[in-house]
C-alpha cells in the first residue's frame, strides 16, 4: 500500500518546473554525445565542394554522399536523445507520464489543408522580419545534402522525430500539469530551438504553436507529422530548384500581386487564430488523459 501511494504522489508532482529545464539539458547532453562518440569511432561527415569549385557529377555524388550521412546521423541521433527522455519522464513519473495521440481524426482533409494555408500564411506575414536578421550558412537546408536520403530526412524522418519529441514526449509531460496553453508554447519554443539560427527559429516557433493547436484540436500526431512533411517539402523543392534564397516577394514579382497575396496572408492567419482560440483553447484546460 505504501508503495502505490508513493507511485502516485510521484506521478501528481511531475513534471516540476525544474524537470522541463532537466529535460532540455539531457536532450542537449544526448545530442552532444552522440556526436562525441561518432568522431570518437571515425564517422565523420563527407567532404564536399562548392558547384562552382567541381564538375557538377563530383558535386552530385558528394552531396549524395553527404545526405547518405545525414540520414544516418539524424535518425538515429534523434531516436537516442527521444529514448533518453522518455527513460527520464517514465522515471520520474510513472508508466502512463506519456501518451502518443494517434486518432484517425489526424487523417482530416479538411484539417491538413487549414493547417498547411495557416502555416504558409504565417512565413509569408513573417517574411518582412526575417529580411532583418542576419543569415546563416545553414539558412539554406544544404547540410542535409542531395538526392533521396536527403529528401527521406526532410520529408519522413525530420517532421516525424520532430513532432514525436515535440508534440508527443515534451507535450504530453508538461500537458499532464499544466495544461493545453503552456504545453503548446513550451514546446513551440524548444522546436524553435531545434533550429539554430534566429531566422528559422522565429519560423519554427510560430509553426511549433500552429503544430500544437492542430494536435490538440484533433489529439493525433498524424496531422501534424503529415502537415509538417507538406512544409517540408515545399522547402525541399525549392531547395533542388536553386529557388531556396528567394523570397516570397521574388517569387510573385513583387509589386501588386505581393501585397495582395500579404494582405490575404494576414487574413488567413488572424482568422484560424482567432477560430483556434475560440474553438479549441480557450475552454481547453487539459488534453484528456
Amino acid at each position: 500500500m505504501e508503495n502505490t501511494e508513493n507511485k502516485i504522489g510521484r506521478t501528481k508532482r511531475f513534471p516540476e518546473w525544474w524537470d522541463v529545464l532537466v529535460m532540455l539539458l539531457l536532450f542537449a547532453l544526448a545530442q552532444l554525445l552522440f556526436g562525441v562518440v561518432l568522431q570518437a569511432v571515425g564517422v565523420v561527415a563527407p567532404a564536399t565542394s562548392e558547384l562552382d569549385a567541381v564538375d557538377v557529377e563530383t558535386y552530385m555524388n558528394e552531396q549524395s554522399a553527404l545526405g547518405r550521412y545525414a540520414a544516418c546521423v539524424h535518425l538515429s541521433s534523434f531516436l537516442f536523445s527521444i529514448g533518453v527522455l522518455w527513460l527520464y519522464a517514465r522515471l520520474r513519473g510513472g508508466k502512463r507520464v506519456i501518451r502518443i495521440r494517434h486518432k484517425a481524426s489526424g487523417f482530416n482533409p479538411s484539417v491538413i489543408l487549414v493547417g498547411v494555408v495557416w502555416l504558409v500564411a504565417s512565413q509569408i506575414l513573417l517574411e518582412p522580419l526575417l529580411e532583418m536578421l542576419p543569415a546563416s550558412a545553414t539558412d539554406n537546408g544544404h547540410g542535409i545534402g542531395r538526392g533521396l536520403w536527403a529528401a527521406f530526412t526532410a520529408i519522413v524522418s525530420a517532421p516525424i522525430l520532430e513532432e514525436l519529441l515535440c508534440r508527443g514526449v515534451l507535450f504530453e509531460v508538461l500537458n499532464k500539469r499544466w495544461g493545453v496553453k503552456v504545453s503548446i508554447l513550451v514546446s513551440a519554443l524548444f522546436f524553435g530551438l531545434l533550429h539554430f539560427n534566429p531566422a528559422n527559429a522565429i519560423v519554427a516557433v510560430v509553426a511549433g504553436l500552429i503544430f500544437g493547436v492542430l494536435y490538440v484540436r484533433t489529439s493525433s500526431l498524424y496531422a501534424t507529422i503529415i502537415i509538417h512533411a507538406i512544409n517540408n517539402a515545399i522547402a525541399f523543392a525549392l531547395i533542388n530548384l536553386g529557388m531556396d534564397d528567394m523570397s516570397f516577394a521574388e517569387l510573385l514579382g513583387g509589386g501588386v500581386a505581393y501585397y495582395v497575396m500579404y494582405a490575404l496572408s494576414a487574413v488567413i492567419f488572424v482568422a484560424a487564430s482567432v477560430e483556434a482560440w475560440f474553438k479549441v483553447l480557450r475552454n481547453r484546460n487539459k488534453l484528456e488523459q
